[in-house]
């Protein structure tokens, strides 16, 4: 691949323009609720179990030759720094930041502090461009990369979505893409933003149509429709690890990355991206076409 058809950060390359290569699978450490996470207070973690969490999540990576990235999410300042803290004294960047707004800024001060450079992480998510705060840190930490996610209703179709990020409705005439882009943002993802199983279909759609047209990577969460069925995660009266093996499946064929979720979650997701692969690579050798 030339660097038309990916970003590259470090030895990790996200594919865009096609689905060609295995998308790049992103766990999330640290969440709301958590169980390593001390209910009470949030700064206060379980150390060797977050290590072996990402360690089986980059150890699975490597055995189905798949990328990998590890989300780190807070929902507060202070945690986000302890966080932040623990990953990069045991792992090297690149990372995605996650988690709420003034997490994320806290995020965003502390690994300046570090050293750490901007294009070494990537900030998930912006919706639009309507809070002046979050638009001048992105400037004046020159933040490089960023995840675009698409708010609507679980109908909004694939016509309407291509809209949201392409029609000129954010401050200054611009759509949030250009709009981006004149802030000093490199490297844009796009997430459709899963609310339940027909807004996945609508994204899925979505996402060829945003591939094919901008080349821009595509991706979503799309696991995030079975918190309906049940909390905690993989409650075994609604099979939840089950359903997440088979959507995440389909979603393979059509994202340059996934966002799977809790990272302890790492076996089904990668089992299951890793057989959907396969079984794509079959029918291309086999000039076998499924879906016209």
């Amino acid at each position: 691949m030339d660097d038309s058809e990916y970003y590259s950060y470090g030895n990790i390359k996200l594919e865009r323009g096609k689905f060609e290569s295995p998308p790049l699978l992103i766990g999330t450490i640290f969440y709301q609720n958590e169980t390593i996470v001390d209910r009470k207070n949030p700064e206060i973690f379980n150390t060797q179990k977050a290590i072996k969490r990402i360690k089986t999540h980059q150890s699975l990576s490597e055995k189905y030759k798949i990328p990998n990235l590890v989300e780190i999410s807070a929902n507060t300042p202070k945690s986000m720094l302890k966080y932040l803290e623990f990953y990069l004294d045991h792992f090297n960047p690149p990372f995605v930041l996650g988690g709420d707004f003034e997490s994320r800024v806290a995020g965003i001060e502390y690994l300046a502090e570090r050293g750490i450079k901007p294009d070494q992480y990537i900030y998930n998510t912006i919706s639009n461009l309507k809070n002046k705060k979050e638009i001048e840190i992105i400037q004046n930490y020159k933040i490089e990369s960023a995840v675009i996610l698409i708010l609507g209703s679980e109908n909004m179709t694939s016509t309407q979505r291509y809209a949201y990020i392409t029609e000129k409705n954010q401050p200054n005439d611009v759509s949030i893409i250009e709009g981006l882009k004149r802030i000093g943002i490199k490297k844009i993802w796009i997430d459709g933003g899963v609310v339940n199983l027909e807004s996945l279909a609508h994204i899925l759609e979505t996402q060829q149509l945003i591939s094919a047209s901008l080349k821009l990577p595509v991706g979503t969460a799309p696991n995030l429709f079975l918190f309906q069925y049940s909390s905690p995660r993989l409650n075994i009266k609604y099979h939840t690890r089950y359903r997440r093996a088979s959507i995440m499946f389909i979603v393979t064929w059509f994202s340059n990355f996934i966002f799977y979720g809790a990272i302890e979650d790492a076996k089904e997701s990668f089992a299951s991206v890793y057989q959907s692969i396969e079984f794509r690579d079959l029918l291309k050798s086999r000039n076998i076409r499924l879906f016209s």
